[in-house]
């Protein structure tokens, strides 16, 4: 910044002190001829003078001081404060806060882009493998070959739809609308949404939650974790199977456990069922397995402040616990 810029930048700061030291020398002037007789006002002038160059220099100094550290507050987060200077503390202090936040939050939308991004990538390289298969299963044209390509373009538009979803995420907060939902209710449409999974599999739901019960929550999402569950459950499930849906009461909370008397998973596998593309042992097995479906139902439920738990035993079955708030 240029010394003419300093300078003027300086008299609109002080423009009201100066102002202040114009009125108080014509009065001291006058005070000077009118009480004491003296003719020569250069003296006063003077004096005013010199104190008024001592308060602009002095002025300066701390202004100077003051852009030089709002010059390096653009790129540091931490300015030192002087604790004996009030308003460099409030203003630096609100800085330093500023900075800390921005900071919070870029290193959490880069990590959400870094995490995006691998799902992305995984999904990218499931479809990939889907269409080559269909590509070689299209050649052959048998009927194996037919149903092949049937498997794979449901694996397709799987991996479509939750990728959609993925994606609506972002757009939570407008498309999340907080009420009291009946529990049945929504339990009941959920398992009627994978009624066709149910009856294919050969498995038997069996719900046991009052009628009365209800749960603050988000009816969509809720609809769509728990049909996500129910869907695992029915796909490691032996034929001939039951699911048991059932509630109960802890405090404000109210529980929703899904339990599944299949395959079950490994206890090495178990911390991990929460990660994205995650299918463990089981997934050698149960080759529609995508990882994804529990990810999001974790995901979902933290943003709509419910807790989800996992436990299993291998060859007992799996059991998927909802903990949502009772009252609204």
């Amino acid at each position: 910044m240029s010394l003419i810029r300093r300078i003027a930048e300086l008299l609109h700061v002080q423009k009201g002190m100066l102002l202040v030291y114009v009125l108080n020398t014509v009065i001291l002037v006058m005070a000077s001829y009118v009480f004491y007789g003296v003719n020569d006002i250069l003296y006063p002038l003077f004096v005013s003078f010199f104190i008024l160059l001592v308060y602009l220099a002095v002025t300066a100094v701390k202004l100077n001081q003051f852009t030089g550290k709002l010059s390096a507050a653009k790129s540091s987060p931490h300015i030192e404060v002087d604790d004996t200077n009030v308003k460099d503390k409030l203003i630096f202090g609100a800085i330093n806060e500023i900075h800390e936040q921005y900071n919070g939050r870029l290193h959490q939308m880069n990590s959400s882009i870094k995490e995006r991004n691998t799902l992305f990538s995984q999904w990218i390289h499931n479809m990939k493998v889907s269409i080559s298969i269909i590509g070689l299963a299209a050649e052959k044209g048998t009927e194996e070959a037919i149903s092949d390509i049937k498997e794979e373009n449901r694996r397709l538009t799987q991996n479509l739809e939750e990728c959609l979803n993925l994606l609506r995420l972002d757009d939570f907060a407008r498309d999340y609308l907080p009420e009291k939902v009946n529990l049945h209710k929504v339990v009941n449409k959920a398992v009627n949404a994978r009624k066709r999974e149910f009856i294919y599999k050969g498995v038997y739901p069996q719900i046991d939650i009052a009628k009365h019960l209800e749960i603050c929550t988000d009816e969509k999402w809720c609809g769509y974790m728990l049909e996500q569950v129910l869907s695992n459950a029915v796909k490691y499930s032996d034929k001939e199977g039951r699911v048991t849906v059932r509630s109960e009461l802890a405090g404000d909370r109210v529980l929703l456990s899904i339990q599944d008397y299949g395959v079950g998973i490994d206890q090495e596998d178990l911390p991990r069922v929460f990660d994205p593309f995650f299918t463990g042992k089981n997934g050698r097995d149960y080759r529609s397995a995508t990882g994804i479906g529990l990810y999001m139902v974790k995901h979902i439920a933290r943003k709509l402040g419910h807790r989800v738990s996992i436990d299993s035993q291998k060859g007992a079955g799996t059991r998927v616990t909802f903990a949502f708030l009772s009252k609204v």
